[in-house]
């Protein structure tokens, strides 16, 4: 058995001293600081810091196989243990093939199991193709069977293996979704608005910035949204927005839930500190899509993960090949995507706790319980209680250290944050039971260890 000594865990607000004891990777018991059980083999001393459940990040794209220039499993999950995260949920779309049948996801699933530093789950995915041939009613079901969250959708895609879906299309799919349980998970930005915009914007000669975000133009995510909310209403699946970056789609995300629809949503870190001001100055470091948006608007998303009408947080890590992938001075020749698995944490506890917007509860659910539960992951994951995965991330509240990018585990050595100074550091960060990350020694856990975690929706 395994104690951790010295813990203070988050309730209702309130931080309470206690003793977790472990055995075989779960977690046996609590008690208050001084009671004790006998004969433990092993002790960790928290020594007073902040102990979470492990952090989950619900939504990256590591890549591998297929693109393993820009990352792979290893340095994503490599980048995920030392940033406090003890699960990651990978996207379907990039890698080679995407994850759009069984067979496809256990040819994956062999070849990054053994490169995992933390716990893994998948997202699945299905295309225009398998609609048209009525293939996807079997290949969502079995991949349902091999423990998928939810199936991704875009309403725009500029990836050739895993094309953009029409309404009609959808709504078949959401249809046997919705007899599955699984959810439904959108990219939104409207095709028509952001194809002829974007390339009205580059028959201009505009390669600035700027023209990438009117490109992109603002109403595209609403005018999305809308439309799948719209089959929702209709089908009445599980609906989730991903990366969220207007104030307009908030209030559509906030309509639809007043509608009693089951519709939850997930933003970023980028679209909480950066604005479209910041893009103008820093450029294709800050190139991701959704573009950057308002001062408004990220005001806005700071409002509902405090009023819940966001329900998570996610990094959406896309690191690109660097500098290669961000160096033109053309701006729709990079790569839109950043890294950001590594500094999700500290920058959540920097700008959300320390400067007044959040509270360490909310930073508690907003990071790791509320994504657990929607994804049936719960409470093996994202939660401090009896019979849970021993996964904990211990944080240094008050140790202030500055971000360079050079010292990132993943791929892309690059970051927005990079230089600045952040509140909030990562003491430890705990699998199952076994330091895989200590702030001294850098990761220490064991290539492999990660495991995959299957999502308990029946």
């Amino acid at each position: 058995m395994l104690r951790i000594k010295n813990a203070r865990i988050v309730e209702k607000d309130q931080l309470k001293t206690v003793n977790i004891y472990i055995e075989r990777g779960k977690i046996k018991d609590i008690l208050p600081a001084g009671e004790a059980l006998l004969s433990v083999k092993k002790e960790i001393d928290a020594q007073r810091n902040v102990v979470f459940p492990g952090f989950i990040d619900p939504h990256v794209h590591f890549d591998d196989p297929g693109f393993t220039e820009r990352e792979d499993f290893e340095t994503g999950t490599k980048s995920a243990a030392a940033g406090g995260i003890t699960t990651i949920i990978d996207m379907p779309c990039t890698s080679i093939p995407p994850i759009t049948t069984a067979s496809n996801y256990d040819y994956k699933l062999n070849i990054v199991k053994s490169k995992a530093y933390v716990d893994f789950a998948f997202w699945g995915g299905v295309t225009p193709e398998q609609v048209e041939s009525g293939e996807y009613k079997k290949s969502l079901k079995e991949l349902k069977d091999r423990g998928i969250v939810g199936v991704k959708f875009y309403t725009i895609s500029g990836m050739e293996l895993y094309p953009r879906m029409s309404v009609p299309y959808m709504d078949k799919v959401f249809r046997l979704m919705k007899e599955l349980n699984l959810v439904c998970a959108i990219h939104a930005e409207d095709y028509y608005l952001v194809d002829y915009y974007s390339h009205l914007m580059q028959e201009m000669g505009r390669e600035d910035p700027e023209s990438w975000s009117l490109g992109r133009t603002y109403e595209a995510e609403p005018e999305a949204i809308w439309s799948v909310v719209g089959i929702t209403e209709k089908v009445g699946n599980k609906l989730h927005i991903v990366h969220l970056s207007t104030k307009e789609g908030l209030n559509v995300i906030r309509w639809a839930k007043a509608q009693g629809l089951n519709v939850s949503t997930e933003t970023c870190p980028q679209y909480l500190i950066f604005t479209t001001e910041d893009f103008k100055k820093l450029g294709s470091l800050l190139k991701i899509a959704p573009p950057l948006r308002k001062e408004e608007d990220r005001e806005e998303l700071w409002k509902g993960l405090k009023d819940g009408s966001i329900d998570f947080l996610s990094t959406d890590h896309a690191a690109g090949k660097y500098p290669e992938e961000k160096s033109s001075p053309d701006i729709w020749k990079n790569y839109a995507g950043i890294p950001g698995t590594q500094l999700a944490v500290p920058t959540m506890l920097h700008y959300g706790y320390h400067q007044g917007r959040l509270t360490l509860s909310e930073v508690q659910k907003l990071m790791s319980e509320n994504t657990a539960k929607r994804y049936g992951l719960y409470p093996q994951k994202g939660a401090i209680q009896i019979g849970s995965d021993a996964d904990f991330t211990i944080i240094d509240m008050d140790k202030e250290w500055t971000v360079e990018p050079s010292k990132l585990k993943s791929k892309g050595k690059y970051s927005p944050l990079a230089g600045k100074t952040l509140k909030g550091k990562i003491y430890m960060t705990i699998l199952r039971g076994e330091i895989v990350y200590k702030d001294d020694e850098g990761v220490i856990g064991e290539k492999g260890f990660g495991e995959l975690v299957k999502s308990k929706v029946e």
